[in-house]
């Protein structure tokens, strides 16, 4: 069974509940859909710590990128939260993604 995880934003978590990344994947559709006739689970929902922490030095999101490892996730798709309205995404998000690249995740921009 292939396992992924959703990477998102700290700050979104005040108005998000998660629903429509996990819509998106019950459903095998925007960029799940990859995954249509697979078998395929969510092992982790995970955030960043927040901005201006340096991924690189925080234990938590240390801690974090080890975990996933652990659990065996092979792809880790990031949410459409972790970009503004121009489509710029967070710097800290970026750097997670780069960490996560270098433990041999792949990483799809993108959830629903």
């Amino acid at each position: 069974m292939k396992k992924i995880a959703m990477l998102n934003c700290l700050n979104s978590n005040k108005v998000c509940a998660g629903a429509a990344c996990f819509t998106a994947f019950n459903k095998r559709i925007r960029s799940f859909e990859r995954y249509q006739g697979m078998d395929v689970e969510v092992a982790a929902f995970m955030r960043c710590n927040g901005c201006g922490n340096d991924p690189e030095t925080d234990a938590g999101i240390l801690e974090k990128v080890e975990r996933l490892q652990q659990e065996g996730v092979e792809t880790v798709h990031v949410g459409i939260c972790t970009k503004n309205k121009e489509g710029v995404r967070c710097k800290t998000i970026a750097k997670i993604m780069e960490m996560l690249e270098e433990k041999g995740m792949e990483v799809v921009d993108g959830t629903h």
